[in-house]
């Protein structure tokens, strides 16, 4: 899969363990519009997806995930690799660790009807809802979310790939 970006932060020098994460995450177009996961914490944009368990593969994960957090059912004869994101620094949860994780992005359609989400329990605290957005209202919003970014480190991340779908797509 083509790499969009790696963001290695160089800031986990004196880290002594690491944590790796795999995550595949929806880009979801409809009538021009993303369907983006907003938060009422930060404000910020986010593609539905999330963590890949041991047992699953990327295309389990990326309709357990985008269902869990959007209510939206992928079609899986739509799915193609679209591109994936690295991130290395230190973490924010345990100061001791390194945090690396690769994101892996598809393209794929979704069917009209939404259903109920299930969603974890920051995603209820951080308020996250489903979205249709044009593609140049996203960027600009969460290039102004940025100021969350040390909190809220996926919005670097995000804004990046949204950029890049720019540039390709739209």
């Amino acid at each position: 899969m083509r790499l969009i970006e790696d963001f290695d932060k160089r800031n986990y020098e004196d880290c002594t363990k690491l944590f790796h994460r795999k995550a595949v995450r929806a880009i979801i177009i409809k009538e021009n519009k993303l369907a983006l996961i907003k938060s009422d914490r930060f404000g910020e944009y986010k593609f539905p997806g999330g963590g890949k368990e041991d047992h699953e593969s990327d295309i389990d994960t990326l309709i357990r995930e985008t269902k869990e957090e959007s209510g939206l059912k992928i079609i899986l004869d739509s799915v193609k690799p679209y591109g994936m994101m690295k991130e290395k620094r230190k973490s924010v949860f345990d100061l001791e660790s390194i945090f690396q994780m690769e994101s892996y992005y598809y393209l794929c359609d979704a069917e009209d009807d939404i259903s109920e989400t299930n969603q974890d329990l920051y995603e209820l605290e951080y308020g996250y809802k489903l979205h249709f957005i044009p593609i140049d209202e996203a960027i600009a919003n969460n290039e102004k979310a940025l100021i969350h970014q040390e909190q809220a480190t996926w919005i670097e991340r995000e804004l990046c790939v949204l950029k890049d779908i720019k540039n390709n797509l739209f």
